[in-house]
């Protein structure tokens, strides 16, 4: 007997394992190339996150709280919460050591491992099946959703792990309150709320059901509440607050400012929830490559949404509603359903459009607590609420695991067959894209070289992510920038007549300069760029049209100074002086 405790504990590390060798599959683009070539897709919010893992190292080492940053919105730099600031945070030994990129994949292997065994060790806490806890955290960790969000570059979103080991927090502290327990649950719901704030929604709700389930129980004499049982919610929720009070209001202050680079206001909420971030019932169920909206032939995104579940998980895990073991499942089918109608979002949409009825679209209960609760008002992305349904439905699987062990399943043969379906599946027959992708983030010698005052890189005319990689040339030469995250022309630009007028030129189709410009007015506008600190501006040939480029070329040649032309880029120096230039006016 006392060889078991061993036992157990080497099938558990042996598990880890497990988890660590898929996750090292799951990133195995960047391996060969861990601090140059970043996971994600270019077009998408790969350099984003880039740059803000940077922002907040950077801003730590000098001393300062990362809410504030003189390198975005040049002149006047903007209020700035980076949403990974804990992914950034968390991963500093590894940026001081190999930089943000090194960083930011660091991040994604770790958090696919987490995944996997954050759910298996909640399954194995419901089910006490070690297989069907292994079965689970392999299915959690292949989550369709999570692969378009790696794919999508948006880093927050991999911290998936917290989630179940904070239910399992939970579950933990309910089974034996004491204020230890609650606040050891209370930290875990913290960390799990500053990873990505959806996630601890997501925890709070299902807190929420846990205390309602034991209400009910009790007002059916089935257990008691105790006093000591309330402490530990209490303790649980105070850690909580302690944990997450002072980085949600600095969230809130940097949004709310009045230089905010980012601005959440309802109205551009509620346009995204709805006309967005649809979840389609069909793309649930749906395999192959179908998206929840399709964004890139809705909008020219590259953004992919993903809410597949898989065939795999899904009917495996509802089974158990047909054994013995259906009542101890009961718990987690309620929270499985709460999640999936909450997925849905405000309305119902089915098969492309919304449903129609009595003149509306018809109405689900996420509008009600969207309109009714402060917490849902900020909430543009319903299809997320699909990690809460998947963590439910692994839950259930292990349960399933535990009737078939039951019945003399053999271990190996639900192993290799579930894990080696859910894999098969989720990797090569859903809309998550496997291998994921992985870009070059190398920056031409050239852009270091920029010293002494502001870059604008052109043309302004990208796609707003795309254009993103402009960040990347920016950790190097270290230049503050006119953009901003989200800005399709930023004001600086818009405002000067210079720069406008480059704009101009690059969404213009005129072959050629006018034979009448008004050189006086540009001569003005980019003196008072120059002193306002702008002094390169560099051009992007491959993102240009021949004509356009040719264009901007022919005008700048004019009114600044040519330092290279190679690599792709052609750049220019703006001197405080033209250069003689006036004669040309």
């Amino acid at each position: 007997m006392a060889s078991t405790p061993r036992r157990a504990w080497h099938l558990d590390l042996l598990a880890i394992l497990v988890f660590a060798c898929l996750a090292l599959w799951q990133v195995s683009p960047v391996l060969d190339a861990f601090s140059s070539r970043a996971l994600g897709h270019p077009g998408n919010d790969v350099w984003n996150h880039v740059w803000g893992y940077a922002f907040v190292a950077d801003s730590l080492a000098e001393g300062r709280l990362p809410l504030h940053t003189d390198q975005l919105l040049w002149p006047t730099g903007g209020s700035l919460w980076f949403i990974d600031t804990l992914g950034a945070v968390l991963t500093l030994p590894v940026q001081w050591s190999a930089g943000p990129i090194a960083a930011y994949n660091t991040t994604y292997l770790v958090n696919f491992m987490l995944a996997g065994a954050g759910a298996y060790l909640l399954a194995h806490q419901v089910s006490n099946s070690r297989a069907g806890a292994l079965l689970a955290g392999v299915a959690f960790q292949t989550t369709p959703h999570l692969l378009g969000q790696a794919y999508n570059g948006i880093s927050e979103s991999m911290a998936v792990g917290w989630l179940p080991l904070t239910l399992m927090a939970f579950r933990w502290a309910a089974a034996a309150p004491s204020i230890r327990r609650g606040l050891v649950a209370g930290l875990l719901g913290g960390v799990c709320a500053l990873a990505n704030w959806y996630y601890g929604l997501f925890a709070g709700m299902a807190l929420v059901g846990l205390l309602v389930r034991s209400t009910v129980r009790h007002l059916r004499g089935r257990n008691t509440i105790t006093s000591q049982g309330m402490g530990m919610v209490l303790a649980g929720a105070a850690m909580t607050a302690a944990v997450v009070a002072g980085p949600f209001l600095a969230f809130r202050h940097t949004m709310a400012a009045a230089d905010a680079i980012v601005v959440r206001d309802p109205g551009f909420v509620w346009s995204t929830l709805v006309l967005h971030n649809m979840t389609d019932v069909m793309s649930l169920i749906t395999p192959g490559k179908v998206y929840s909206p399709d964004l890139k032939a809705l909008f020219g995104e590259d953004l992919i949404v993903v809410v597949y579940l898989g065939h795999a998980l899904l009917w495996p895990a509802l089974a158990v509603l047909l054994t013995r073991l259906r009542s101890q499942a009961a718990s987690w089918t309620w929270l499985a359903t709460g999640f999936g109608v909450l997925t849905l979002g405000p309305f119902l949409f089915i098969g492309g459009d919304y449903v129609q009825v009595l003149d509306g679209w018809l109405p689900l209960p996420f509008l009600a607590l969207y309109e009714g609760f402060p917490m849902f008002s900020r909430v543009s992305h319903a299809y997320r609420f699909v990690i809460g349904l998947s963590l439910a439905l692994c839950v259930l699987l292990a349960i399933g695991v535990r009737w078939m062990r039951a019945r003399g399943w053999p271990v190996w043969m639900i192993v290799l067959l579930g894990g080696g379906l859910r894999i098969t599946e989720v990797f090569y027959g859903s809309p998550a894209v496997f291998p994921l992708p992985a870009v070059d983030a190398t920056v031409p010698a050239a852009l270091a070289s920029l010293k002494g005052g502001a870059v604008l890189d052109l043309p302004v005319g990208v796609p707003v992510l795309a254009r993103s990689r402009y960040g990347l040339a920016q950790l190097v030469h270290k230049q503050p920038s006119p953009y901003g995250l989200n800005d399709p022309v930023p004001e600086a630009v818009s405002a000067n007549r210079f720069t406008r007028y480059l704009v101009d030129l690059e969404w213009s189709n005129v072959a050629s300069l006018p034979e009448q410009m008004p050189w006086m007015d540009l001569e003005l506008g980019r003196r008072a760029a120059v002193a306002d600190g702008l002094r390169w501006i560099v051009l992007h040939e491959e993102s240009l049209p021949s004509r356009n480029f040719a264009r901007m070329s022919q005008f700048l040649d004019i009114m600044a100074t040519p330092v290279h032309h190679d690599d792709g880029l052609r750049i220019y120096r703006l001197d405080p002086d033209s250069g003689g230039k006036e004669q040309r006016l």
